[in-house]
């Protein structure tokens, strides 16, 4: 083999390795880490120290041809790789230290493609670069496309090329993110990343890059939209960029929307199919600073923004780190609600609708609970609130028939009326005096006692008074206005106290406070402690991220105790991750976690961690085999009050050598980092 090679006179600068990645040689087997989870990184070089990294569909492997048996090229590692999975698939290296003077730069990777089509007999393993693509960022969030040349190592065994890319950043960086970006499904390996300095050559701005403006377009309406939908994220077009003008949905005012979301209909359109939702970080509406009545003109960028039936919703997306869409406010337009029958939601997602005559299951308090239960028809439908929504905080409704307005809208593939705000349940408005909030709520003591004062929050109280009942023994209260002073004395016993504090409005409502004092302990306690948010102490076996999430019951050992987990409909169990700590979510109603039986001892406390950014509506109990609550077990509202994580259930009448279980009560997930357990 010959080579020609062209010199161009200059200084050659030593190569200085900034960063150099391996993948590592640990062991790995079905189901593959994904690269946010995986342990055996071999991360080395001088930027190297506080590299991350994430992406989607990208596993660690040792399967397919190593290469480095035969060596593939110099510095080949094998075994393990960055597999790219099914579409979108992507791997992102963030957080790459730079010096100022480290601005003429080389990276190189080796790569291969291996793909058998169906009715083939032979693998294609021709590396076509345009299906694999390089991008730089300054900040993780604007990517630039960085060139790259490779040999011809796809010729021949093991088929793994060896590509270089040479530039110069424009500007200094203090830090550099590198994505690769896999256009072909489940058929490309990714091993051996180095950064290193180098001469440069193509020139990269991270610091004035702004999205792409459209070229040449085409029109597309939202039935189109809707009509070329699968469960699978396919490119809206390939070739070409999309537009059309829509308007927005979404109130972003009254806060009764999902972040992230924004709900698009056809202007004037009556029929069902014209709503549409937009979803991603770029187009959150109120960071767009867009609300209901604003009239847009959407841009779909060619082969990043995608279609996607997701549960049910109807859902244009692209990947976190493109510029996908871009979109533009033109005008306002008036919305008329459409009056349909509560089970034509579905169809009519997206838009904003009228239900005539409908009756909520019972009086209550906008955004006590994510959903609320209403009856039209004979058809029974949620109604979906935001306990943060500033439109409805706190707002207490009463039960009587009246029309509701909002916009149709699906969740996991259950239909649902989100009011945008309180015009849209005005029917609905009460002027009853109702306690709103009780905080903190339940209210939990040591042995030695102690004392709580809790705020009781009232809506419409007028010279209306609270009164407080139910506690006796150990326990006492007293009333001061809109204050109520719990006191626990001493508890002397090796049980726990248990007691339930009422809490009464004059010509209003009553709630309910469950109060515990811990008791003393038996001197022969035996305490399991487990923090979640260490992955080592994880299984092997258990679920990792959202793909691979299961909901049949099955048993898990954390730190030498089995524990059996079971999921529900709607959701499941699995390890998430947030900034690479992982911790456990579980739902939704009737999911629960089987604590494990400690020989001759009975559980006689539960304290379970849950996280900032966890549901504050889940309600969690502690329950026997059956699932039916035991003393101390209350089902509680884990509402984070006052910035609380820690739920503690003192449990009263539990038998020696019997499981219990942490039971999920309502239809929310429930977050766990820690949980510690008390057997006496």
């Amino acid at each position: 083999m010959t080579e020609t090679v062209k010199i161009t006179s200059g200084n050659i600068v030593p190569a200085e390795v900034i960063y150099h990645e391996t993948v590592g040689s640990t062991t790995v087997t079905n189901p593959y880490p994904y690269v946010d989870a995986y342990e055996g990184w071999a991360k080395t070089g001088i930027g190297a120290a506080n590299v991350t990294y994430s992406g989607q569909k990208a596993t660690i492997r040792s399967s397919g041809l190593p290469n480095n048996n035969p060596s593939a090229y110099d510095g080949a590692s094998g075994p393990n790789v960055v597999f790219f999975g099914t579409l979108p698939a992507d791997f992102v290296i963030g957080d790459i230290a730079l010096t100022t003077e480290q601005t003429n730069l080389k990276l190189t990777f080796g790569a291969s493609y291996s793909y058998k089509a169906e009715g083939a007999t032979d693998y294609d393993n021709t590396f076509d670069p345009s299906k694999f693509t390089v991008s730089l960022s300054g900040d993780g969030n604007t990517w630039v496309p960085v060139t790259y040349t490779k040999n011809n190592g796809d010729a021949e065994t093991p088929y793994w090329i060896f590509a270089t890319a040479n530039f110069t950043l424009k500007q200094t960086s203090a830090k550099l993110y590198i994505k690769f970006t896999a256009l072909a499904a489940s058929a490309i390996r990714l091993d051996d990343i180095t950064l290193s300095t180098g001469n440069g050559g193509q020139e990269i701005d991270l610091g004035n890059v702004t999205p792409p403006e459209p070229g040449e377009t085409k029109p597309i309406t939202i039935p189109e939209l809707i009509g070329m939908m699968t469960t699978t994220q396919t490119p809206v077009d390939a070739t070409t960029d999309r537009t059309f003008e829509a308007v927005v949905q979404s109130n972003t005012e009254g806060g009764n929307y999902t972040n992230n979301n924004l709900v698009l209909a056809t202007e004037g359109a009556t029929a069902a199919g014209n709503g549409i939702t937009l979803f991603g970080s770029q187009v959150d509406p109120a960071t767009l600073q867009l609300t209901q009545g604003d009239k847009v003109k959407v841009t779909l960028y060619k082969g990043l923004a995608k279609t996607v039936n997701y549960n049910g919703m109807y859902e244009v997306t692209g990947s976190q780190t493109d510029n996908w869409a871009k979109v533009e406010k033109i005008g306002t337009a008036a919305i008329t609600p459409i009056i349909i029958t509560a089970d034509k939601l579905t169809e009519y997602q997206g838009m904003t609708v009228t239900i005539k005559n409908a009756t909520p299951e019972n009086a209550g308090i906008w955004g006590s609970q994510d959903t609320h239960a209403f009856t039209a028809g004979g058809i029974t439908f949620a109604v979906f609130c935001k306990e943060d929504s500033p439109a409805f905080a706190n707002q207490p409704f009463v039960k009587t028939e009246s029309d509701i307005t909002g916009l149709a809208a699906v969740y996991k593939n259950n239909s649902q009326l989100v009011p945008r705000n309180l015009q849209d349940v005005i029917g609905f408005n009460s002027t009853d005096p109702t306690i709103i909030k009780v905080t903190p709520s339940p209210v939990s003591f040591p042995a030695t006692g102690g004392t709580q004062v809790l705020d009781v929050e009232i809506a419409n109280q007028g010279s209306n008074t609270i009164s407080a009942t139910g506690l006796s023994g150990i326990l006492s209260s007293t009333v001061d206005g809109n204050k109520i002073t719990v006191v626990a004395e001493a508890n002397n016993s090796t049980d726990p106290e248990n007691q339930t504090l009422s809490i009464s409005l004059t010509n209003g409502n009553t709630v309910t406070v469950p109060v515990s004092v811990s008791g003393q302990g038996s001197g022969n306690q035996t305490v399991i402690s487990v923090d979640l948010t260490n992955a080592a102490n994880y299984p092997s076996t258990f679920p990792k991220l959202k793909t691979e999430i299961k909901v049949e019951a099955q048993t898990f050992s954390f730190g030498g105790y089995d524990y059996v987990f079971a999921g529900s409909t709607g959701n499941g169990y699995y390890q998430a991750m947030n900034s690479n700590v992982p911790y456990i979510i579980n739902g939704k109603q009737g999911a629960y976690i089987e604590l494990p039986a400690i020989a001759d001892k009975k559980l006689t406390k539960v304290t379970a961690t849950t996280r900032s950014g966890a549901s504050t509506n889940v309600m969690v109990a502690i329950v026997d085999g059956s699932n039916t609550e035991i003393p101390g077990g209350k089902a509680i509202k884990w509402d984070q009050a006052d910035g609380n994580m820690d739920y503690t259930y003192n449990l009263t009448g539990t038998a020696i050598n019997t499981k219990y279980r942490i039971y999920i009560s309502s239809s929310h997930n429930a977050q766990f980092t820690k949980w510690e357990l008390t057997y006496e």
